[in-house]
């Protein structure tokens, strides 16, 4: 028996030219989609970055021509006693809410993964909340609490037979009770984020670590801190970052003073650009604040990565 199959030959239809467009459709549609944030990166993020340090090499008020006036503004910036006293407060900030904010953040989400689970989330709730409260309402509560005449701290102190303190108007005072404040604020956030990194900790370590007979301690010292390290750098760097830029939490709460006890770096740059149209001289602070994020921001890379090797 014979098997005949017929082929079919007939040509195909081009559409080389529709394949064509199919194909630069295909590869140009992810850029005009995810165009729009370049463009508003570009316009403004870029844009003004560029032109801050452009204008920190020159003098200009915000009417008059831009006058070219080279490193004049730094060189000002080195013989500003009342820029150094901005700097020294914001050093302050930076330094101890750091520290404390960090050690205070890691003992926090610690207990908390040691606690019921219901009663733990409560918690983290409760301490949360002020990272997402306003910053205005936060401030103004605090205001409060510090006041003179009828705020709590001072109730506390008069009914320990302690007199009471100008906490807003002192210049000591006024530091520690914006320190406190900041660091309040901020553990919520912290310790939120370092309970990612404990629960990324496999149990298996710290069962061989107890067959090895470590106790609590040494578990949290040889196996928690090591394996916690790359969320701490986290933590680090983006408070560090924040608090060098700090602005609304000091200016609400004391205006910078008494006496620019409690005036950010961010805060002088604000004034020196705003209340005295010196644009040039706040653009070159503000070179300045971002050279020195950036160091800071190194420095917590180079120091965790230290400790890992």
């Amino acid at each position: 028996m014979t098997t005949i199959s017929v082929a079919n030959n007939k040509p195909e239809r081009q559409v080389s030219g529709a394949s064509a467009w199919d194909k630069f459709s295909n590869k140009i549609t992810p850029y005009v989609l995810i165009s729009p944030f370049f463009i508003i990166f570009f316009i403004f993020q870029l844009l003004p970055i560029a032109f801050s340090g452009f204008l920190s090499l020159a003098e200009w008020n915000g009417m008059s021509a831009i006058k070219f006036v080279g490193l004049d503004n730094f060189a000002l910036m080195l013989q500003d006693a009342k820029f150094w006293n901005s700097f020294q407060v914001s050093l302050t900030i930076t330094v101890v809410c750091t520290i404390l904010g960090t050690i205070f953040a890691v003992l926090l989400a610690v207990l908390l993964e040691k606690v019921d689970d219901r009663l733990a989330n409560i918690l983290r709730v409760v301490f949360f909340l002020p990272s997402v409260t306003s910053v205005v309402v936060i401030s103004y509560i605090w205001k409060q609490l510090y006041s003179t005449d009828y705020g709590f701290y001072n109730a506390v102190l008069t009914k320990l037979g302690l007199p009471p303190q100008d906490w807003l108007s002192d210049p000591t005072w006024a530091m520690f009770a914006l320190l406190v404040m900041l660091i309040w604020a901020g553990i919520g956030w912290d310790a939120l984020i370092i309970t990612t990194g404990l629960r990324g900790i496999p149990d298996d370590l710290y069962d061989s670590g107890k067959v090895d007979g470590t106790n609590d301690w040494t578990a949290f010292r040889y196996i928690t801190l090591p394996l916690l390290r790359p969320t701490l750098l986290f933590v680090l760097v983006t408070g560090v970052i924040f608090l060098w830029g700090i602005f609304a939490q000091p200016n609400l709460l004391t205006g910078g003073g008494p006496l620019r006890a409690t005036q950010s770096v961010a805060m002088y740059l604000y004034q020196q650009a705003f209340n005295y149209h010196k644009f040039g001289y706040a653009s070159a602070i503000a070179v300045l604040l971002s050279v020195v994020m950036f160091i800071s921001s190194w420095l917590n890379f180079r120091f965790i990565r230290y400790e890992t090797d």
